[in-house]
């Protein structure tokens, strides 16, 4: 009995190794595992190099400290899931990968970001006691009477 279609995203660190005019052609090999497997892709962003927390270590690859970072969503029966799991994990491009189940309301909305609002600077209110002798005294001063 085949199970109702579920929205999943898939996050993925590709080795820094390749070639920025390769990249293209290593993300086509990824959406072809999902489309391959009867996944339909819904959305996607395109790998970018990213600066990573921790350094990462692969037999395969070696160790780095950025790698291209990119997601794509798409809907599958999660009967599929654990065969795009294998199939990712014979890519030896791919340092690591996450696939992770989400709504479809999150599909076609980013992250929001985070607004930073500042508390607008104010001087502090100052209250003294103004004396009128002080004051006629400085005026005095100040006229040259």
């Amino acid at each position: 009995m085949e199970k109702e279609s579920k929205i999943y995203e898939i996050g993925y660190l590709l080795s820094p190794l390749i070639p920025e005019d390769k990249l293209d052609g290593e993300i086509s090999i990824l959406r072809e595992i999902i489309e391959k497997k009867q996944g339909l892709i819904v959305n996607e962003e395109r790998a970018r190099m990213q600066r990573l927390a921790y350094v990462i270590k692969r037999p395969h690859i070696g160790s780095f400290e950025s790698a291209y970072f990119g997601w794509i969503k798409f809907m599958a029966n999660p009967e599929i899931i654990s065969e795009i799991k294998s199939s990712f994990d014979k890519n030896n491009n791919l340092a690591r990968f996450l696939i992770t189940e989400t709504l479809k309301e999150d599909t076609s909305r980013r992250a929001p970001r985070k607004i930073i609002r500042r508390k607008p600077t104010t001087t502090p209110e100052i209250k003294t006691e103004i004396k009128t002798e002080e004051v006629d005294k400085k005026l005095e001063e100040l006229v040259g009477v």
